[in-house]
């Protein structure tokens, strides 16, 4: 009786879906989220961020923490100012945006700022740091790496 062999007779089936499995991984998949076609893990991450009830980077959050600890209004505008002016052209100032955030000690203080952000240029702020896709340039603003960047920063800070 003849013995069957699974990978010799399988062979071309096999290459085949590595082929296929490194085309979308590699090739089709980045692609589609380049254009915006699709989204990224990252992406998907600030949009979770977005829609989480507690998150610090809701505009209200602040006012659901009894004694919560926020920021004077000159500097918070002065915040707001830096971080409206970091995305240019042709090159965008991440740095001065996370130092923004760094210079935050509270989640209630980075609330408070995401709240005057909204009084002032009616937008959400995380929404807006995150952009557009490669197509909407110059609105792209920052990556969706560099916005988790900022969210996993904020997450741990003290609450308030």
């Amino acid at each position: 009786m003849a013995q069957s062999n699974f990978f010799k007779d399988n062979q071309n089936l096999i290459i085949g879906g590595v082929v296929l499995y490194f085309a979308y991984t590699k090739i089709f998949k980045p692609l589609s989220e380049s254009f915006g076609l699709s989204k990224s893990d990252e992406e998907k991450n600030v949009d979770k961020e977005i829609t989480k009830p507690g998150s610090a980077f809701n505009p209200n959050y602040w006012r659901s923490v009894p004694n919560a600890l926020i920021i004077k209004n000159d500097a918070v505008n002065k915040y707001i100012d830096t971080i409206w002016n970091a995305p240019g052209y042709f090159y965008d100032d991440f740095d001065a945006v996370l130092g923004v955030f760094k210079s935050l000690k509270t989640q209630t203080q980075v609330s408070y700022l995401a709240y005057k952000f909204n009084e002032k240029y009616k937008k959400d702020l995380l929404n807006w740091l995150l952009g557009g896709t490669l197509l909407s340039y110059p609105a792209d603003r920052f990556s969706a790496n560099q916005v988790n960047q900022l969210i996993t920063y904020v997450n741990g800070l003290k609450r308030s």
